[in-house]
């Protein structure tokens, strides 16, 4: 329980991440100013693994911007260089892939081994102009947890209106063999055991797409509604351990900003 319990809190705060940083972005774009975002946040979300129901929770959210550290919900970094349309920072963030075979209605599932999250530690650039906003990102296992090694790439562009913003995100993710192993993988111990198929993935493309509404209440005060859409690859989706090639959240909540 406890374990389904952090789960649910790091999906929450990583999900909530993508307001955060619209609110950050249009801070920035606004005025040169820095300071915390607080506030409180809702999720579901669906599970890839076969016999693992929806989670959902609502928990506290916090946010930091400033000159040269930034805190956003569970990554946190070091901005190396950063100018108006410029922004290259080192970060340490909380990655909340796991499985607990306990979690699993599978008797299949309930025969394997946990899979544990870790901690990914790596290089973040981001390039703001008037026709959007570019971000990419490499990390590896910062713990040793899973030893893999991830990068994503993503293109977002915020529509303002009055006092709303629609923030709508493309992007892919790329998963290294090791990564996918270690949380889609089963080995030969685990086929023996649980009678599921012996499987070994290589490293895997997943698209995205992600769309955040941000309301402006006052000054200080914002209201956010965010959907994202995962789409596993082949390498991914055809572990016998997966149950579905797609994931899907929904969230939303409240941030006060300082």
């Amino acid at each position: 329980m406890r374990q389904k319990v952090l789960s649910c809190i790091a999906t929450v705060t990583i999900i909530v991440c993508a307001a955060v940083a619209v609110q950050a972005e249009e801070s920035t774009s606004t005025s040169n100013r820095w300071g915390f975002n607080l506030g409180i946040g809702a999720t579901v979300t669906t599970s890839e693994y076969r016999g693992v129901e929806r989670l959902g929770t609502a928990l506290p959210l916090l946010g930091y911007e400033g000159d040269w550290l930034y805190l956003r919900g569970l990554s946190g970094g070091v901005h190396l260089f950063k100018n108006e349309n410029h922004e290259i920072n080192v970060q340490l963030s909380y990655l909340p892939q796991n499985f607990y075979a306990s979690w699993s209605e599978s008797s299949a599932m309930r025969k394997l081994d946990d899979r544990y999250s870790s901690a990914m530690a790596g290089i973040n650039y981001r390039l703001r102009t008037d026709l959007g906003v570019l971000a990419a990102t490499l990390s590896t296992d910062a713990l040793g947890v899973n030893n893999g090694v991830t990068a994503n790439a993503s293109y977002s562009y915020p529509i303002r209106f009055a006092s709303m913003s629609l923030t709508p995100t493309l992007g892919v993710q790329w998963t290294d063999v090791n990564y996918n192993d270690y949380y889609y993988g089963v080995s030969k111990s685990e086929a023996q055991a649980s009678g599921l198929s012996h499987y070994s993935p290589q490293a895997a493309l997943a698209p995205y797409g992600e769309l955040t509404l941000r309301v402006g209440l006052s000054d200080s005060w914002s209201a956010f509604v965010s959907g994202k859409a995962l789409f596993l690859g082949e390498e991914v989706s055809n572990s016998p351990m997966v149950e579905r090639s797609n994931k899907y959240s929904l969230s939303g909540g409240f941030l006060y900003a300082f």
